[in-house]
């Protein structure tokens, strides 16, 4: 075992409530034809790679493009690994909220604030993937996450900005593919991005 931890992440593929514009979240959406698409591309690009563990959100979107992309492995599901859970806004699109004040008045810091209706604020997403992290024994490691909880990990890790987009639900102003890898290493207690949102196998 090596004493360097190198962990792939990896967005599930894409829904059809992706296609829609609908904010996923907890709910339970399976993947749609395209997300298997983007699947199988990486599971071929991937084929050669070997991995000591492999996680996933226990969330069937992200379990799926698992079992996709590294088909016959074993695989630990975690819900640490899952979305923010949006709340009351679970099923809506950008659309239907416009005119709802309690969206407003969460749009004003959805880093510290919680979504209305039960839901999480991304510092929370941030600390549950970190604290998953953190336990992760050094090897190897691919896991398939989300794309709000894949970023809340990196502003968590790395101070990255939390910054209002006009017209998108979430504060990142950098776009994360759909089945994309970001690769990490820990050595020494020292994180390392070397990888952000590669999807050069959906460019073929």
């Amino acid at each position: 075992m090596s004493e360097r931890l190198d962990l792939t992440l990896v967005r599930h593929g894409a829904t059809d409530w992706n296609g829609a514009g609908r904010w996923q979240g907890w709910t339970d959406t399976p993947l749609g034809a395209l997300g298997e698409t983007q699947a199988a591309r990486l599971a071929r690009r991937l084929h050669a790679r070997s991995f000591e563990h492999v996680y996933s959100s226990d969330l069937f979107r992200a379990a799926e493009t698992a079992r996709l992309v590294r088909p016959g492995e074993a695989l630990t599901l975690d819900a640490r690994l899952r979305e923010l859970n949006f709340g009351k806004y679970e099923g809506a699109s950008t659309g239907d909220v416009l005119h709802d004040p309690e969206y407003h008045e969460w749009q004003l810091d959805p880093w510290r604030r919680p979504a209305p209706g039960g839901g999480e604020s991304l510092s929370e997403v941030g600390e549950r993937l970190h604290a998953w992290a953190q336990a992760l024994p050094d090897g190897r490691v691919l896991a398939v996450s989300h794309g709000a909880a894949i970023r809340a990990l990196l502003c968590r890790l790395f101070d990255w900005p939390v910054v209002p987009v006009p017209g998108y639900v979430l504060p990142f102003p950098y776009v994360l593919a759909h089945t994309s890898l970001t690769v990490l290493t820990r050595q020494g207690g020292r994180w390392t991005l070397v990888t952000y949102n590669d999807h050069a196998h959906l460019e073929e």
